[in-house]
């Protein structure tokens, strides 16, 4: 009787047993199954291809990869993609006053502008507006145009006196003093760029100090040449006997002759202007032509006539924009032009790390 009532509690217990087993055996598989969903349910969701497969962001490479094209319209700070699209308007000018220059900053966040002898600073995502310093100078003294400093904090600030000479100054972002600047300070502080040949003997030296750019009397004219540095030979590039719209105020020594010229960022193409037009003070335009550094077709990049020309490339050295007459023009090294927007100084935003 014991012995029976031994093996019974055995057998119970047993049971009982076996059925916890069963129990944890099947939640582990209920727990193995939601796992197992969850791993693919992960894994369609990382390639699927449907609307719900963005990412909640965006790699900060890939929000730089289209700058925009700053320029002044109507007195204002305005900006639009190169594509036409993104137009807006960045910064206003106080009332009674207009925005007479801006820079952008090197990372391509900020804008500086001068209104006056008085810097600001603009935020591009936000807005928020504030003193960028103040030009302290005697008075006469009046802003021509800006540009930033390779250290990008100093401002240098190409001026006018009161006899119409030209003053270099430097200020930096958010100080009111002034310092004027010696040739060799605007050397140590000013970015590279290829010289621009504006009279027979000057010199340009590509970007790349492959080549040199100058001009020389052919016949009646003065024409644009290259050389190769490495083996000193030369040929012609420009030929302005066949280009047309040469009015008889430009002619009248008897020769056609080119106002100014110089390299493209990447030093593949020499960017020109003649002189088409004269006025009765003696001021030459002309419009703006592209050619090859190695010759070939004379592209005419231009409606409008102009004085100097424009240096503004892209990063990638295959557009730029440029006013034509008050209208901002992009143009790539093939000659195709677009209208962006009325408007002047058009500068491409930084995007520098």
């Amino acid at each position: 009787m014991g012995a029976a009532t031994s093996l019974g509690a055995t057998s119970l217990r047993l049971s009982i047993f076996a059925e916890n087993c069963s129990r944890v055996l099947k939640t582990l598989a209920k727990l193995l199954f939601c796992y197992l969903c969850f791993a693919w349910l992960t894994a369609c969701s990382s390639r699927g291809t449907g609307e719900n497969n963005s990412p909640t962001t965006t790699p900060k490479s890939a929000t730089k990869t289209r700058p925009y094209i700053g320029y002044l319209h109507e007195g204002n700070l305005w900006a639009i993609y190169s594509d036409g699209t993104g137009k807006h308007q960045i910064a206003i000018a106080p009332a009674g006053e207009v925005i007479q220059d801006f820079l952008w900053s090197r990372d391509g966040t900020r804008c500086y502008f001068s209104v006056g002898n008085r810097f600001f600073d603009v935020s591009l995502e936000t807005g928020n507006l504030a003193s960028g310093g103040e030009l302290t100078v005697p008075p006469g003294v009046t802003i021509d145009r800006l540009e930033m400093g390779r250290d990008g904090k100093t401002i240098i600030v190409h001026a006018l006196d009161a006899d119409a000479a030209s003053r270099l100054y430097g200020v930096t972002v958010g100080e009111r003093e002034a310092r004027e600047l010696s040739v060799d300070d605007y050397s140590a502080l000013s970015s590279s760029v290829a010289p621009i040949v504006r009279r027979v003997g000057d010199l340009s030296v590509s970007t790349d100090a492959q080549y040199i750019l100058f001009k020389e009397v052919v016949g009646a004219n003065e024409e644009l040449f290259v050389a190769e540095i490495a083996t000193g030979r030369s040929w012609q590039v420009s030929h302005l006997n066949e280009l047309d719209d040469f009015e008889p105020s430009a002619e009248a020594t008897g020769g056609r002759y080119i106002l100014e010229a110089t390299w493209s960022a990447d030093s593949r193409y020499v960017i020109f202007n003649p002189a088409q037009s004269c006025s009765e003070t003696g001021l030459c335009y002309g419009r703006l032509f592209l050619v090859n550094r190695w010759g070939g077709a004379q592209l005419k990049l231009s409606l409008d006539m102009m004085v100097s020309l424009p240096l503004e490339w892209n990063t990638g050295n295959t557009l730029l924009v440029y006013d034509d007459g008050n209208e901002i023009v992009l143009s790539d090294t093939n000659g195709q032009t677009k209208w962006l927007a009325d408007g002047n100084h058009p500068k491409w935003q930084s995007l520098a790390e």
